[in-house]
Parts: structure tokens; sequence; C-alpha cells
């Protein structure tokens, strides 16, 4: 499809799909976008092409059926409820990585709110340099382009306020029993569903601005991780028993994360704090802290203002802001 059959196409799809129950007449449709019945059968053809599906009666009327699980900007943009998260969003199909593409945009000015996603990523990269696994059509492999005004050193708390936001919404939206991972790990029951990697322009006192990576395992089986992964990672579909509408969770995700964002924007972590520590996994367990090649066991007692993670270890209390948790 090109130009105007484009623009009719979208168009017509949301008239269509805010009334699914009902049938309509090619010719009445035409008549209602004020162009022509051939520009209608065209952009329905381009609409089935895309994995649409209608359905005719036996008088020829339509009617909308389905939409595809697919990462469409227009099929994005239908389900979101947000105010400026996610409003501008560019789609590829395979990306080596989303916040490598991210970050050359923001550089070029791209505004606060920016989606970057692909379907899947060849080079997809998680915390301490290891390689994520982005296989295509089972998950979501995401960036947001952030621009905060707070000082560079709050804005890694920006790990944890996502991974927050993504615990929240599996357990609104599941019942599962969703809890983060310092600093940037959504778990269930233990096992990784998602990871954030954050990623900061700044000067000595200024961000330009931040790119935050989110790689969330969707519809994923156990056979379609690597055998590495198997006993570390799960899915949304492994622990609910059921296909996840992909796009509808990102919606539900990303307005859940505006929201979570918009008070961290005002007042940095504190306010979100309470929340932060309910969903936190590691709170009140032993942990094993791996910082370079030192390696330590402590007790995980609190996160700070700034995100860092406070350990006692006997008498003494340390704030870790950077390394590798495991709990013992």
């Amino acid at each position: 499809m090109g130009g105007r059959v484009d623009d009719i196409a979208v168009e017509l799809l949301n008239f269509l799909r805010n009334a699914p129950d009902r049938y309509y007449r090619i010719p009445k449709l035409a008549e209602k976008f004020s162009t022509r019945v051939k520009f209608i059968n065209e952009a329905l053809r381009g609409l089935v092409i895309w994995g649409y599906k209608f359905e005719f009666d036996d008088t020829s009327r339509i009617r909308f059926v389905s939409a595809p699980d697919s990462i469409f900007p227009h099929e994005i943009g239908y389900h979101l409820k947000t105010i400026f998260i996610g409003r501008n969003i560019v789609s590829h199909f395979s990306l080596p990585s989303t916040n490598s593409l991210a970050f050359a945009l923001a550089s070029e000015g791209a505004p606060e709110g920016t989606l970057v996603i692909a379907e899947k990523q060849t080079s997809g990269r998680g915390r301490l340099g290891r390689r994520w696994h982005s296989p295509p059509k089972l998950g979501l492999w995401a960036t947001l382009i952030l621009r905060p005004t707070l000082p560079p050193s709050e804005l890694p708390g920006l790990s944890i306020v996502t991974a927050t936001a993504l615990a929240d919404t599996i357990i609104s939206k599941f019942d599962l029993d969703a809890s983060v991972k310092w600093p940037n790990d959504c778990l269930i029951d233990d096992l990784k569903v998602a990871g954030i990697l954050t990623e900061l322009s700044a000067e000595l006192d200024k961000a330009n601005f931040v790119a935050v990576g989110i790689g969330i395992n969707i519809n994923h089986l156990r056979k379609d991780f690597p055998p590495y992964l198997r006993k570390k990672a799960t899915s949304l579909r492994i622990e609910t028993g059921g296909r996840i509408d992909r796009i509808a969770f990102l919606a539900e995700f990303l307005l859940s994360f505006e929201k979570m964002y918009l008070q961290f924007k005002k007042k940095g972590l504190k306010p979100l704090l309470p929340k932060i520590k309910k969903r936190s996994s590691l709170l009140g367990r032993q942990v094993k802290l791996k910082m370079g090649s030192k390696t330590i066991i402590a007790k995980a007692i609190d996160i700070d203002t700034s995100g860092a993670l406070l350990v006692k270890r006997r008498k003494e209390t340390l704030r870790v802001t950077a390394g590798e948790v495991t709990v013992v």
C-alpha cells in the first residue's frame, strides 16, 4: 500500500474495529471517507496482507474480526492510554539493538517518550555486557528515550523505577508473584522474566538524555530459550499457561511506567521508595555481591534515594551502586 491508501487503511481499520459487531457496506464506507470504492477495496486488501482479519456476510457487508500480533506503530498507538510515553514510535522488524538506535536518535533530538521497538534484535545487550536473547514474535524488545532534568547522580534509579512499573503491570494483569531484583531485573518466583538496561548521555552536572532498554519474555515456551537459560528464565506465557496479547500488555506497562516516571521526574526516587521496597526480591535476605574481583556475603537491608542497595555485613553497612547480586 502507499500514500493515500495507507492513510485510508488506518482510519478505516480504526473505524471498523471500534464497532466489531457491526457490518458495513463498502460503498457506504467509501462515502464516509470521501473516497472511491476502489481505494477502500485496496486498503482492505493491504490490511489483510498486514494480518488483519475481516468477515463478509451474505450481502457482502464487512466487519472487523481480529488484529495481528505485530508491532506496527498504528497498532501500538490504538492501544495506548499514555500522555507522551510511546506517542512517537520507531518500529523495525530487525535491529542489532534498540538501545543503539535510540541512543543515535536521542542524540539527533528525538522527543521525550519516543519508543524504539523491534520484532527481533541480532545483538541485544543485557547488563554487564551480556547478550540478550531476543527472538522474533515472542517478546517485547524496546527502548524509551527520556529527558529528565534531575542531576545525573539520581538517574541510575530509573532502572529500578522501570522494573517496578513492569512488576506492577504483571501483578495487576495476571496476579503473578512478580518482584524486582536490584537493580534492573523483573522476576517471577525467582526466575527472570525481564531485564532493563539504562544508558545515559550526560555532562558533569546535566543529563542530555537516558535510553531505557526493556526486554520482556512474553510468549516463549521453555523450548524457545537456549539451554543455558531454561533454568534461569521464564515468560508470561509459561507462568499463565496461555498466549499473551503483546501489544495490549505493552500499552498497560507504558501507562504504569508513565505514572511512575512523572513522579520520579518531579521528586526523584523518594516518593516511589515504599513501592520499590515492597516489590524488592532482595530486602531482608542474605545476598552474595560480586563487585569486580571482590565477592562478599551480606544482608540486603534497604534501597536509598539514589537507588543504591544498602547491605549489612557484621556491624558494617555498605552502600552498593553497581555489581552482581544473587540471593544466597
